[in-house]
């Protein structure tokens, strides 16, 4: 029996619209159909992550959000019980090797660099499906 959905629920973290509607297009490419909820703040992600209802399967956390930067963000997943588990796919424009080490160093946690055009971002969506789909139990 496949353990996959038929649809993943997908927290976005980004405050950028244009990332996320590169996002959206990116995850059109993936081979899974999936329901796209997005936090435009770190605030807003916190609030979303409490909730027992309707956890994500996987985030997608860009690094630098207004009031609540993806770092601490990354570290409330890490120490709660309830979502250590849960996969993170740091997405960020920083290339900063303190910033992919300590993604690195976290179980179910990988970084990716947001690509600078359309045709790279587009090839994203298969990316993550793949990591989501490898960090499966």
């Amino acid at each position: 029996m496949d353990p996959r959905p038929e649809k993943i629920r997908i927290l976005l973290v980004e405050d950028n619209p244009a990332d996320v509607y590169l996002m959206r297009q990116a995850l059109n490419e993936a081979p899974v159909a999936y329901d796209l909820v997005v936090a435009k703040n770190g605030e807003d992600a916190l609030k979303l992550l409490s909730s027992d209802a309707d956890r994500p399967a996987l985030v997608l956390l860009d690094l630098n959000l207004p009031r609540v930067d993806g770092s601490a963000i990354l570290d409330m997943i890490r120490t709660d019980e309830r979502l250590r588990d849960l996969p993170v796919i740091v997405l960020s424009s920083s290339q900063a090797p303190h910033d992919k080490a300590r993604s690195a160093a976290l179980r179910r946690c990988t970084y990716i660099v947001k690509p600078p055009d359309l045709d790279n971002y587009l090839a994203l969506g298969r990316r993550i499906y793949n990591f989501w789909r490898d960090s499966l139990p």
